[in-house]
């Protein structure tokens, strides 16, 4: 008689990549000289006629807008806990003081300031993750297309990143992104993660596996799986060497550095969505926000930010704290829990009385919950007063409640009951 085979055990997920996780929501931002252009962050390879005279862009980069303070409290209050900022973006352009590896960077343009000493003080004031961003690739560097100076170019990239690495304080997150651009190379990853571990024993380490290969698995040494503009999926970390956290990273337009004429801009509710379908899978949201020519946050998505905030700021434990669920619900809504609390998240409520104007809401009604669950003592709304009613059958698994419709007045998106046990 054969002995079913036992399913590996999940690995413990390191502190630091579990307190990685329970950032839940950040704000990227591509900023550099292709921000004076208005077409985007690519506009180097897309528009070739600028390269021409595309250094000169640092005579006019003042970063004249750029208040890092103010910038760090509007996403904080937007419910965003980590930043991540290009510091080098592919244009090879460097926001941070390179300290003699070359003079194409913040200090030796218009700016003559160290922006990312200014974002990395600001982070620190207000106490959200600071990550940067630092691209592998670089379409101004002589020596990253020649193949006889590759060796060359990595040194240069190494010592680039060394100079983050040492010259900023703690660094809560190192983001690397342009693998892609040169797969038949040796990128040497050992050696670049090996210096960062040095000086940063505890920092997150991503490296962007691009659209093309969604969640795939890196380098040891590498703490995240991205998904970059894909909805993460469910986790399978069975046997795994190491629990990895995952991350999404979206744009709120069509392009990554500002585009003038990009008028595809993503609502609220979509970003709402999109927090929740990472947060379903224990994953991050990553939302990209392409700053003005001189650093300026733009008024859409300044707005934008303030109202996904207030919903965030109803239910923090919920969306920041709790962990996936193996509970089963339908249509699309989810059940995450943290300690002895699960959060039922619910989607497509109507609103009371809001007969005259249907955006396909499915209705209240009961909502179902399939699985293991200890004895329920109470059902509430987080964002209201008073107890839902409910049922429950602990010997078949099953939970149901009185989803009530959201008061006239009020459109949260995603609604949270709190299920105390």
């Amino acid at each position: 008689m054969s002995t079913p085979a036992l399913t590996a055990p999940a690995p413990v997920p390191l502190p630091r990549i579990r307190a990685f996780e329970r950032r839940g929501f950040g704000l990227f931002l591509h900023w550099g000289l292709y921000s004076q252009l208005g077409q985007g962050e690519w506009a180097w390879t897309y528009h070739p006629h600028l390269r021409q005279d595309y250094a000169r862009l640092a005579d006019t980069f003042t970063a004249a807008d750029f208040d890092a303070d103010r910038l760090v409290r509007t996403a904080k209050a937007g419910g965003v806990r980590y930043l991540c900022l290009t510091t080098r973006h592919h244009e090879g352009f460097s926001l941070y003081d390179t300290r003699g590896l070359n003079t194409y960077d913040a200090p030796h343009s218009a700016a003559k300031r160290d922006l990312v000493q200014e974002f990395s003080t600001a982070c620190e004031r207000h106490g959200v993750g600071k990550f940067f961003y630092h691209t592998t690739l670089d379409w101004w560097h002589p020596d990253f297309d020649a193949p006889d100076r590759w060796d060359a170019y990595l040194a240069y990239l190494n010592a680039s990143v060394e100079v983050l690495c040492t010259q900023y304080g703690r660094v809560d997150g190192l983001w690397f992104d342009g693998n892609w651009a040169h797969k038949d190379r040796d990128w040497k990853e050992s050696a670049l993660y090996s210096l960062i571990r040095r000086h940063q024993p505890e920092t997150i380490i991503v490296n962007n596996s691009s659209t093309g290969a969604l969640g795939a698995e890196g380098h040891p040494e590498v703490d995240v799986r991205t998904f970059e503009q894909g909805r993460p999926t469910r986790p399978n970390r069975a046997g795994k060497p190491k629990w990895l956290a995952a991350e999404m990273c979206d744009t709120i337009n069509s392009h990554w550095g500002i585009g003038a004429r990009d008028l595809s801009h993503k609502s609220p509710a979509e970003v709402i969505d999109r927090i929740c379908a990472c947060r379903r899978f224990g994953a991050n949201y990553l939302m990209n926000i392409g700053p003005t020519a001189q650093g300026g946050l733009p008024g859409y998505e300044a707005e934008l930010l303030a109202l996904v905030g207030r919903w965030a700021a109803l239910s923090p434990e919920a969306i920041y704290d709790a962990e996936p669920t193996d509970l089963e619900c339908r249509n699309g809504d989810f059940v995450l829990r943290h300690g002895a609390t699960f959060y039922y998240f619910c989607r497509n409520l109507p609103i009371q009385g809001n007969m005259h104007l249907h955006q396909g809401e499915s209705g209240a009604g009961l909502r179902t919950v399939a699985g293991a669950l200890s004895a329920v003592q109470r059902i509430a709304w987080t964002d209201a007063s008073g107890d839902l009613a409910f049922q429950q059958d602990l010997p078949r698994g099953w939970l149901s409640f009185d989803a009530t419709p959201f008061p006239y007045g009020t459109q949260l998106v995603w609604r949270i009951a709190r299920i105390e046990t």
